[in-house]
């Protein structure tokens, strides 16, 4: 299963024409200040990297079964950002990332499609455990981890950067109801 509706939103596979919206929210200082490197990317670098994401994400669903979604507005078809499960080859796991339109923040959207990705995660996908980072400072997207039940962990080193590592053991899952 590779796309998902919740109330709000639709999670689905990337579609190679996506890139250019994508690449508007790689470019967006506030959105990107609190990945690598801590600011948008330049216009050409955001372009370049979202065509990259949407290959690596593409190819990732098709080699192991689960991935990173292009997360649209239901009702207009809008993309709003990605959300998805990727496997992360230094952790030896499989982390839960988001990222989302500053437009749409504080809207409870990021937890809308959290909780997808882990009910196909822990349902379909078949997975036993899941991790998920955050820079030290990025309290919105901690607290969202905490309403999906992640437990922090400590922060450690990872991709040259210190981040704060939180954990999900699929005993500690409860499926969305409904």
């Amino acid at each position: 299963m590779s796309e998902i509706e919740t109330e709000r939103l639709v999670l689905r596979r990337f579609a190679g024409g996506d890139w250019e919206n994508l690449a508007r929210l790689y470019a967006d200082d506030t959105v990107m200040r609190h990945m690598l490197p801590g600011r948008g990317l330049e216009r050409k670098a955001a372009a370049e990297r979202a065509k990259s994401n949407i290959h690596n994400f593409n190819d990732h669903w098709d080699r192991r079964g689960y991935g990173v979604w292009a997360v649209t507005d239901r009702a207009t078809g809008r993309l709003l950002g990605q959300c998805g499960l990727r496997w992360i080859p230094e952790a030896e796991q499989t982390e839960l990332l988001y990222l989302l339109t500053k437009t749409v923040w504080g809207r409870g959207l990021a937890t809308e499609a959290g909780r997808a990705a882990l009910d196909f995660a822990f349902g379909s996908a078949g997975l036993n455990a899941l991790i998920a980072l955050t820079a030290p400072e990025n309290k919105a997207s901690q607290r969202v981890l905490g309403k999906l039940g992640f437990d922090y962990t400590g922060e450690g080193p990872l991709w040259e950067r210190i981040v704060c590592w939180f954990t999900l053991p699929r005993e500690q899952w409860r499926p969305a109801a409904g």
